[in-house]
This record gives structure tokens, C-alpha cells and sequence, in this order.
């Protein structure tokens, strides 16, 4: 090998049709009057096979603070372990769905809002945990992106195995402390 190595800190989860990419993020900006640079995480969420000739996106991006990362961390755990306990169901930190065929508990992040010129855009990520018997439970990461005047919304789904979500859980948790940082110029 020739040349200097460049090492990046990231992690790709990969599923059938999709995939997920989880690394170190920059929010660049102005605050109290300079310009300043703060840790974040960054995900991005792709399909591995176009949608078709619909308008549906094929990658979402998504760069939460670090205590979203956190957060997301330690719903993982508390999936993973079954042990969500009515008082989060209730402060609706968890929701449940029942239907014929599937139970799933999930967790979504507080959406994240702005302005674009088809109207105002939402993203949502969250994490589930789903299961047609008790012992055959899954994992999976989604995001869904929409806007009030948009009908329907991009929606991807990254299902992971137990131990792939389980090593999200400490990469979020890592990368979330790793990237409490800010960045002021001097002067």
C-alpha cells in the first residue's frame, strides 16, 4: 500500500433490499454571533434496488444531536431486552401494533422539521422490534420523510439481526458521547 491511510469511524448495516450507514456528523452554523461547528451523528438510510419508475427517494438522510443518538441507543436495549414497561407506553415513548399476522413494539425520535419548496418536510427515525410467534422476534431500523403536500411519504426499512442491532446500540452510544463537541474559531 502506498500513500497515507485515511481511517474513517462508520459502520454499514446491510439487509436484502436496504441498507443503513451510521458515522460521525458536522453541523455547521452561526450562534451568538460567529460561526461555529458542533458534533453529530449522521444516518443514511438507501435501498439496494431502485423503487421502480415511482418518485420515491433511494437515500434518506439523517443527522440527529448526539442525545438522539443516545436515545435511539437505549430504546435498542430496552427492545432487545423486552422490557419496555407500561409507564413508556403511556408517556408514548413506545408504541405497539397488533394485527393478524405481526406484533411490533417501536420507538421513533421526535420528528425533525423544515421548510422546502414542495411545503413543510418531516423525517422520522425510529427502531422495532417485531414477531409472528414469541420466539421468532426481529429487528429494524426505519426513517420515513414526508410533506403536507406530498401525498404518501419515502419510508425505508433496514431489518438487522439480534446481534447487529445489538452492536448498533454501543456504536450509537459511542459515536453519541464521542460527538459532543463544539468548534469555535478563535478570536
Amino acid at each position: 500500500m502506498t500513500g497515507k491511510a485515511e481511517l474513517t469511524v462508520r459502520h454499514i448495516f446491510y439487509a436484502a433490499q436496504s441498507g443503513l450507514e451510521v458515522r460521525p456528523g458536522v453541523r455547521e452554523g452561526s450562534a451568538h454571533g460567529h460561526e461555529e461547528r458542533e458534533g453529530r451523528v449522521q444516518f443514511r438510510f438507501f435501498l439496494l434496488k431502485p423503487p421502480g419508475s415511482t418518485d420515491k427517494s433511494t437515500q434518506i438522510h439523517f443527522v440527529s444531536e448526539p442525545p438522539e443518538a443516545h436515545d435511539l441507543a437505549w430504546a435498542i436495549e430496552m427492545l432487545l431486552d423486552g422490557k419496555v414497561s407500561v409507564p413508556e407506553y403511556e408517556a408514548d415513548h413506545f408504541k405497539i401494533k397488533v394485527s393478524a399476522t405481526k406484533t411490533s413494539v417501536s420507538y421513533r425520535l421526535p420528528p425533525h422539521v423544515y421548510e422546502a419548496t414542495a411545503g413543510k418536510m418531516q423525517t422520522e427515525v425510529g427502531v422495532e422490534a417485531y414477531w409472528t410467534t414469541p420466539t421468532d422476534r426481529k429487528f429494524a431500523f426505519f426513517v420515513s420523510r414526508g410533506s403536507d403536500f406530498i401525498r404518501g411519504s419515502d419510508f425505508i426499512n433496514v431489518p438487522i439481526s439480534r446481534p447487529g442491532f445489538r452492536f448498533a446500540a454501543a456504536f450509537l452510544r459511542h459515536l453519541a458521547l464521542a460527538q459532543c463537541w463544539v468548534e469555535k474559531p478563535e478570536g
